[in-house]
């Protein structure tokens, strides 16, 4: 049975969100809640729409000429990619059998650990981690917990990066 994804929305032929021209799928859900988040309508982890790898993979494909002429690929964003890792995983899986380079946009934060992150980090090219703020009181007014609840977490980014 195939892991069902929840999807916000995709960008085809995005050129910020990694190298070269990527295809970007925005993830529904995000629990940091950021003051300035521009992606406000991800945050419902019950939003969006549900897909499967392979409708998801349907679309990839269609972009593939642009982004091996780029030196692009796939960027999971969001919301947060990492509430749905098992899916993220499957996706990554797909893409790195096509060929294609895998990129996870992250703010980091993984409440509870969980080996399919560690499944999903090992087909994972690249990871743009989102550092909101060094300094704890700051960083509480921004996402309404300090930075210590963050790196409190699994120390999965120290281990796997």
């Amino acid at each position: 049975m195939s892991v069902i994804g929840r999807i916000h929305s995709f960008e085809s032929c995005g050129t910020v969100d990694g190298p070269g021209i990527r295809f970007i799928t925005f993830f529904q859900g995000c629990l940091m809640r950021c003051l300035y988040c521009h992606n406000r309508d991800t945050w419902d982890t019950h939003g969006g729409k549900e897909v499967t790898v392979e409708d998801l993979m349907k679309e990839v494909v269609t972009y593939r000429h642009f982004m091996n002429a780029s030196g692009g690929g796939v960027t999971a964003s969001g919301g947060e990619a990492i509430l749905q890792a098992e899916f993220v995983r499957d996706w990554f899986r797909a893409c790195k059998k096509e060929g294609i380079h895998t990129c996870l946009d992250t703010n980091g934060f993984v409440r509870r650990y969980d080996p399919v992150i560690d499944e999903l980090l090992e087909v994972t090219d690249l990871v743009m981690l989102d550092l909101k703020q060094m300094n704890d009181e700051i960083h509480q007014n921004l996402v309404e917990f300090p930075t210590t609840a963050r790196w409190s977490s699994p120390n999965i980014w120290r281990t796997k990066m």
